[in-house]
């Protein structure tokens, strides 16, 4: 799958924090931080959605 360029650095950014914070919450043991990692996985997920490339 193709991705416009512009996107790749908010792709990039959401997925690094949230495995940072998917990390932190194993670590720390923490349900907060767990969902904020979530949260950031569904902002990776929806910016690659919407800077995802055409079909034709």
């Amino acid at each position: 799958m193709n991705f416009a360029r512009e996107g790749y650095p908010l792709i990039v950014g959401a997925s690094a924090i949230a495995v940072v914070a998917f990390a932190l919450a194993l670590r720390v043991r923490s349900w907060p931080l767990w969902l904020v990692a979530f949260l950031f996985l569904v902002t990776a997920v929806v910016l690659a959605w919407f800077f995802r490339g055409s079909v034709a």
